[in-house]
């Protein structure tokens, strides 16, 4: 099967780059995820379908072709895609990994609705450094550090630890900031590599500084790209952030 080029849309969401495709008759080969993912130099790809419980569905690919269960940044990509498409909404209703996630538009940012995450392992240690582990769609791992950080080769090593086996986990290395700010790099599993940002990160590493005091409910994350998520801790997760078209 060949995907033609003008088929083929790519996003970014606060530097995470992906692939939107419209898969509404179910006949993409996943097998074709790696080739298209390099061709287009993104983090991942995205397919539309159709739900029976919500607007629209979800699927997501690592650029490795593995599927994963979450992309936050990866999410408001998909909305702004759909609205692209003409399926202009203020408020849509997205089914993810059999989970249906509430989406805003939020002027020019757009305003994803989470689960909080579910602590997997608390305070445990990684390669000599003390770390959390939270479930905030795909598992991440949370370490503070001060920069410079070897990001590729520590959080490479974390990444594939034996703690963390069969699947790993992401790893993002969070630095607070003046005002109250995270600075949070990510290396992410299925892409072997960091990224400019991660959503599904930035939640993680929010939700643990809040949990040890360090941060408010409320924090911006300031990702590798420049780019501000905002992250609101309540009974429930809100993250606010961009999302544009690229072509």
């Amino acid at each position: 099967m060949q995907i033609s080029k003008n088929l083929i849309s790519k996003y970014s969401g606060a530097g995470n780059s992906f692939v939107i495709l419209n898969d509404f008759d179910k006949t993409f080969l996943p097998a074709l995820v790696p080739q298209i993912c390099q061709e287009h130099n993104v983090d991942g790809l995205i397919l539309a379908r159709h739900s029976s419980v919500a607007d629209f569905e979800m699927v997501y690919f690592n650029l490795d072709g593995t599927r994963a269960a979450m992309c936050g940044n990866g999410l408001r990509c998909f909305v702004y895609f759909l609205k692209n498409e003409g399926f202009a909404k203020s408020s849509y209703q997205i089914e993810v990994a059999e989970k249906v996630l509430t989406v805003k538009r939020e002027g020019p940012k757009i305003l994803t609705f989470h689960p909080l995450p579910r602590i997997l392992f608390w305070e445990i240690e990684l390669l000599s450094k003390t770390v959390y582990v939270v479930d905030s769609g795909v598992p991440h791992v949370v370490v503070f550090a001060k920069e410079p950080v070897d990001v590729l080769q520590e959080g490479g090593a974390m990444r594939r630890h034996e703690k963390l086996k069969p699947d790993g986990a992401n790893v993002n290395f969070v630095t607070p900031q003046k005002e109250g700010r995270l600075f949070v790099r990510t290396f992410e599993r299925g892409v072997e590599n960091e990224t400019l940002a991660c959503g599904s990160g930035a939640i993680a590493s929010a939700f643990v500084a809040n949990r040890l005091g360090l941060s408010k409910e409320a924090v911006d994350v300031v990702t590798r790209s420049g780019e501000v998520l905002s992250v609101k801790i309540g009974v429930e997760v809100e993250l606010l952030g961009p999302a544009e078209k690229v072509y």
